[in-house]
């Protein structure tokens, strides 16, 4: 190699070192050498450099640690080719890797004393206790609706002054969500979508708040965007089920079916999935579908109210009465012997004449229910006071 070559790397070097301070810990973050990073950065700190270092330190507590003490001391890993963070961060324990004290929020609120006009510092403080929202939720050192309160007013301070991006117009939409400030919150999701139009997140919460103000139209294209760009199976089964469901209001029935399985096919068995499944196919009066979706919902917990309720309220509510006592009728003929069971099928078909008004086979249901259930509870369960009530 020529000296001309030689001369050539060093002053490249030395350019890109001067240009960025930071050129040796960004080359071993970029090979997610994230511990060896990180001791780099405390190695280099002196009392003239300390602001800047705090502040590279505070990006990598936020982006690239393994494990946190309550987001106060954290632990990094040089990671080997293929390996992720996430995977490290499910399966490392705390205990088995140095973790380095760190508190970043005295350290911001020194530095925003230090930097009253510096409101990117404020962005930072903002994403600080963001982070702990969505990591610790309710277990943190403080209540969660502070830690609410801390990051909107650091984002709200933060955007006021020009210093914003996608992610913290978000989370003063979701504030604004949670505090039922509904046009506030759609304010700053479309604001969220302009600087990142493929964030799901956005796009899910969008559509929640849109449904709440019965916008439906509007809703579905963001619970489909919300559907189409989720990763994560579980978000994305979430936000296949709103988006069945708005189809459904919507009248769109045959459409909310297909997203529907798709939904059963990414999550199975899901209660959300067949409640919307079931509305569907009773409007479409497809009643086979129909039944074979109830079976399901009812095998989930046959003792639940919710479900049962919600069962027969949809049969009724779409003239499918007779299909309906059909269903329940054809459990009683099964089961002979659990008088459990017998007793709770009577009640429930006791509930759904007593739906339609017809008070001669309420009652027969509640007092056939009553014999049920004096075999295997006692005299005060509380059963008795609800058939009670229903005979009236």
């Amino acid at each position: 190699m020529s000296k001309y070559l030689y001369l050539f790397i060093f002053c490249l070097s030395f350019c890109l070192s001067n240009a960025n301070p930071f050129y040796r810990v960004d080359s071993l973050i970029e090979t997610k050498q994230f511990l060896s990073a990180w001791k780099l950065l405390s190695s280099e700190e002196t009392k003239h450099n300390k602001e800047l270092i705090n502040l590279k330190k505070i990006d990598m507590c936020l982006k690239y640690f393994t494990k946190s003490v309550y987001h106060q001391a954290f632990a990094f890993t040089n990671l080997k080719p293929g390996e992720t963070i996430i995977q490290h961060r499910k399966h490392t324990d705390v205990k088995t890797i140095p973790t380095f004290p760190f508190k970043i929020d005295a350290i911001l609120d020194s530095l925003i004393r230090e930097n009253p006009k510096n409101f990117s510092l404020q962005k930072s403080k903002g994403d600080y206790y963001y982070d702990i929202l969505i990591l610790f939720g309710r277990d943190w050192i403080v209540s969660q609706q502070e830690v609410m309160r801390r990051m909107y007013s650091a984002y709200n301070t933060a955007d006021k002054n020009g210093v914003s991006d996608y992610l913290s117009l978000y989370a003063l939409g979701y504030f604004h969500q949670l505090n039922s400030a509904s046009f506030k919150a759609v304010e700053y999701f479309k604001r969220s979508l302009m600087l990142d139009s493929n964030y799901a997140p956005t796009h899910y919460n969008l559509a929640y708040v849109y449904t709440e103000m019965d916008s439906n139209k509007i809703a579905l294209k963001h619970a489909w965007s919300a559907f189409q760009q989720y990763e994560y199976i579980n978000y994305k089964n979430d936000a296949g089920q709103m988006t069945g469901s708005i189809l459904g209001k919507l009248g769109r029935h045959e459409e909310a079916i297909a997203v529907l399985l798709d939904c059963d096919r990414l999550v199975p068995s899901t209660y959300h999935t067949y409640y919307y499944l079931l509305n569907s196919f009773l409007h479409l009066n497809k009643t086979q579908e129909a039944l074979i979706t109830a079976e399901n919902m009812f095998s989930l917990d046959w003792k639940s109210h919710t479900i049962n309720t919600d069962i027969i309220e949809f049969f009724i509510k779409t003239s499918h009465l007779d299909e309906l006592i059909n269903f329940y009728e054809a459990k009683l003929i099964k089961e002979e012997y659990d008088m459990e069971f017998r007793g709770h099928i009577q009640l429930h078909i006791a509930q759904a004449y007593s739906l339609v008004k017809n008070k001669i086979q309420t009652i027969k249901y509640v007092n056939d229910a009553k014999r049920s259930f004096l075999i295997c509870y006692d005299n005060n369960h509380p059963i008795f006071r609800v058939l009670e009530k229903m005979a009236k």
